[in-house]
């Protein structure tokens, strides 16, 4: 019978250490929330944004979430750099917590590399590796080379016509610069004008082997003094030129 109660009484007084356990981790969890929520200690009361120039401050704080005031415990910089890359003209983020207070956020921007006239008949932004940015405007700029033409919509073509215009940045013979635009076409490939109204057809494949050999025409033509109007360089075997030959002035009498 002594063994009975003595089990009993060891069973109750268990279940009140489990019962001041529960009552404690509670309390401790409000008073957390407390001091959190109305004292402030976690509150956000400084977002400090860096290496944005095209993108407004405003812009990225609507697309994060984050609010100063708030606290700084219940966001996940995960979740919030991937909010603020929903922004095309976003190319990197890196969102970092400083507790208590502090967020960083820092931003690295896409660099516009060509226009691209679309199927709707808008000009946009494009990006070097051939991502849509928005639509052109005066304050960022027109002078690019423009992405033109129904193959706009062949990936292949696009990234093609990104090959030829990496190619010429590199280029002394014949610059980014100097081309006014790329034309895509699903049959013909691509035919690329300058802005001294020269025409060069490559088609498509084999882009790198061709800008050489337009290079190589280019070069030629100057060390001859002429210049080239055409260039047809679709073919892996053989070129065709078309070529202005230089006005020469003759003498005569009357000149004396």
């Amino acid at each position: 019978m002594n063994e009975q109660n003595r089990e009993e009484s060891k069973f109750s007084y268990l279940k009140y250490i489990k019962i001041f356990s529960v009552i404690l981790v509670l309390i401790v969890l409000v008073a957390s929330a407390y001091i959190t929520l109305h004292l402030g200690i976690f509150t956000v009361d400084q977002i400090n944004i860096s290496g944005n120039t095209t993108i407004k401050e405003k812009e990225i704080l609507k697309r994060s979430g984050l609010r100063q005031g708030e606290s700084s415990i219940f966001f996940f910089e995960d979740s919030v750099e991937e909010n603020i890359l929903k922004n095309p003209w976003i190319k990197s983020v890196s969102v970092k917590k400083e507790f208590p207070k502090k967020v960083y956020i820092e931003i690295q921007e896409e660099e516009v590399y060509c226009l691209l006239f679309s199927e709707d008949g808008e000009l946009y932004y494009l990006s070097k590796a051939g991502k849509r940015l928005g639509p052109a405007n005066f304050d960022e700029g027109l002078d690019f080379p423009v992405l033109i033409g129904e193959g706009i919509n062949n990936p292949d073509l696009v990234k093609e016509a990104l090959q030829i215009l990496e190619l010429s940045s590199k280029s002394k013979v014949l610059n980014w610069s100097k081309i006014s635009e790329v034309h895509l076409d699903s049959i013909y490939g691509i035919n690329l004008f300058t802005i001294d109204k020269k025409r060069i057809e490559f088609d498509s494949k084999n882009i790198a082997n061709k800008w050489r050999k337009v290079e190589k025409i280019i070069s030629h033509a100057e060390m001859l003094g002429i210049e080239e109007t055409y260039i047809n360089i679709s073919s892996d075997k053989m070129g065709v030129v078309d070529f202005e030959l230089p006005v020469v002035r003759t003498e005569t009498k009357e000149d004396g």
